[in-house]
């Protein structure tokens, strides 16, 4: 039950950051055009990195160990 709450917190977290973010981003100048690329770029990292926290969130509730290979393969491809 503690493990359930945990993932559950951490969820939360997972989502409740990109929307704080997203909710502050709207304040401010506009920005132009290039930091609109850049803008979508960081929201599709940061749903991927959601999607990503959520399914190993999930993989170790099921007693399953996450997956290493691509968590390394995405390192390298920001180096």
């Amino acid at each position: 039950m503690k493990k359930l709450l945990t993932i559950v917190a951490i969820a939360a977290a997972v989502v409740a950051v990109p929307l704080a973010l997203a909710q502050n981003a709207g304040q401010g100048q506009p920005a132009p055009q290039q930091g609109e690329q850049a803008d979508k770029a960081q929201s599709e990292a940061d749903a991927k990195a959601k999607r990503r926290a959520a399914a190993n969130a999930e993989m170790k509730a099921g007693g399953q160990q996450a997956p290493q290979k691509e968590e390394e393969e995405e390192a390298k491809k920001k180096r």
